[in-house]
């Protein structure tokens, strides 16, 4: 096969390469390692996407999109018509996420959205973004938070010592 051609007419990953779309199994894979907390993994896979020539604001709108599917999932919405087994199957794990941190998701990735459609260096705003969504998760929630404060306690911002990923479910995303 050449020039993206296999005989049978143009492969799909050409196509997206040609127009600068997101692979969404890609981007399934960058949006769990943003669950995982996993900075390094996803500026990788976000790098690789650029690489192919999708445009850090596309691989965020793929990654907002991947938010709602997952709360329309959640409060048990239509899923929409040629979900592959994969999406599926991921969807399903990523609804035991809160309806807060889906929340807080949803409104980092859009700051970052917004931020990157009008950035003199989209990529590079695209890398902060995306490291602002790790970084907020070793943050406590704000409900925890609150409650610290009026206990008096105060917040451990930075644990002493790398913990392990949390789990997807774990996760506490912070607004900055």
């Amino acid at each position: 096969a050449h020039g993206g051609l296999d005989g049978e007419g143009v492969r799909a990953d050409a196509v997206r390469q040609m127009l600068g779309l997101s692979d969404r199994g890609a981007i399934r894979g960058l949006f769990d390692l943003l669950l995982k907390a996993d900075a390094a993994g996803a500026l990788r896979a976000l790098r690789a996407q650029y690489d192919l020539g999708v445009d850090p604001a596309s691989v965020l709108r793929t990654l907002l999109e991947t938010v709602h599917a997952v709360t329309i999932v959640k409060v048990g919405g239509d899923r929409g018509p040629g979900q592959s087994a994969e999406e599926r199957a991921a969807f399903d794990a990523w609804s035991a996420l809160s309806f807060p941190m889906l929340h807080r998701l949803w409104q980092l990735l859009l700051k970052g959205h917004e931020e990157v459609s009008r950035a003199a260096l989209p990529i590079e705003a695209c890398e902060m973004a995306l490291l602002r969504i790790v970084h907020a998760s070793s943050l406590p929630d704000p409900g925890t938070l609150a409650k610290q404060l009026t206990t008096g306690q105060v917040p451990t911002l930075a644990p002493a010592a790398a913990p392990p990923a949390p789990a997807a479910a774990e996760v506490a995303v912070a607004d900055p």
